[in-house]
């Protein structure tokens, strides 16, 4: 039986957690004591004993100068013997159907290999974002005398989240909110993890930040002039994989650029409610989508719509929507 937990019932999932990840006790406790409290958890019950089990955490995203709520899908396990027997399968139709249902947009999540990453896929996931590789050590440029950089104090919050809000907003469609609220989040979490916040300061003005882990840059952001202290290489690989739940409610978050009108075939295999022939009318936010029987001039399965949608692979001839890489999110809860 699929269900959610009850609030009393969510640290049973230790155990089963435990199996599956090899996170550290420091991580594990922070995560249970701390996170799972405000996450909901889908499982899979077989005699009483949960055989599999998904965590969605909400997230708040800008897209835009709008924000809205999404979920971050984590924590995907599924008990040894119970694997490829379909039962991660019919948790995400289940959580997918529930999100359809209450009119998510999207949601997104990392897989942690291509082999999940094909799984994810078959349930109309795709990359919608890749991670930069990192300079070597002895590659990456030291501040100068008038470029002060060090560790991000809880006083730095405020003016950092004010930086990070106006460089996601420049940069990126659609991103997870930097408020302050999420700095500090990172930093308690970043305690357990032995990294640190770090901060660039010229002339006592905020111009960068990077979040270190085992000194690496799980996450950068450098104004335009400080853009030469990079840890990042011009080189990617495939990162995070998202899919559109509801299109029409996506399309009126992000807005789409000038006016205009198209017919699409959507083909979903998971949210059959997705599935037929729309005509969708647009004039930026303002979207109108309805069944139609007009010859469609696009054929797209949910994926490669997801993908066009969020920037990274575009359709020919389809409308755009965010711009080229206009998705940037991380993978800490």
């Amino acid at each position: 039986m699929i269900r959610y937990l009850e609030k009393n019932e969510k640290l049973n999932i230790r155990s089963i957690y435990e199996q599956c990840f090899q996170d550290s006790k420091e991580y594990t406790d922070y995560y249970m004591n701390n996170c799972l409290k405000n996450n909901f958890v889908a499982v899979d019950e077989e005699d009483g004993e949960i055989i599999g089990a998904v965590h969605l955490i909400p997230k708040t995203v800008t897209t835009g100068k709008l924000k809205t709520n999404v979920f971050y899908i984590y924590g995907v396990l599924t008990l040894e013997k119970y694997r490829r027997k379909g039962v991660m399968k019919s948790i995400f139709k289940y959580i997918l159907s529930d999100m359809y249902e209450d009119m998510e947009a999207f949601t997104y999540l990392i897989p942690s290999d291509e082999t999940n990453a094909m799984i994810y896929r078959k349930l109309g996931f795709e990359y919608v974002m890749d991670k930069e590789l990192q300079k070597k050590e002895e590659a990456r440029k030291k501040p100068s005398h008038s470029l002060i950089l060090r560790k991000a104090e809880p006083s730095d919050f405020p003016r950092l989240a004010i930086f990070a809000e106006s460089a996601m907003e420049e940069r990126y469609d659609v991103s997870l909110t930097k408020n302050r609220d999420y700095f500090k989040k990172m930093n308690d979490l970043l305690e357990v993890e032995d990294g640190r916040i770090e901060i660039y300061v010229e002339n006592k003005v905020v111009v960068g930040y990077r979040i270190v882990v085992d000194d690496e840059a799980i996450e950068e952001v450098l104004d335009n002039e400080t853009q030469s202290m990079t840890w990042l290489l011009n080189e990617k690989k495939p990162y995070a994989m998202a899919r559109i739940i509801n299109l029409r409610k996506t399309l009126r978050l992000i807005g789409m650029r000038g006016v205009g009108q198209f017919v699409i075939e959507i083909e979903d295999s998971v949210l059959p409610g997705n599935n037929g022939r729309f005509k969708i009318s647009y004039e930026h936010t303002n979207i109108k989508m309805e069944p139609t029987t007009e010859e469609a001039e696009f054929h797209v399965t949910i994926g490669q719509l997801t993908q066009h949608v969020f920037g990274y692979k575009l359709i020919d001839g389809l409308p755009e929507v965010c711009m080229k890489h206009g998705f940037f999110i991380n993978d800490y809860v």
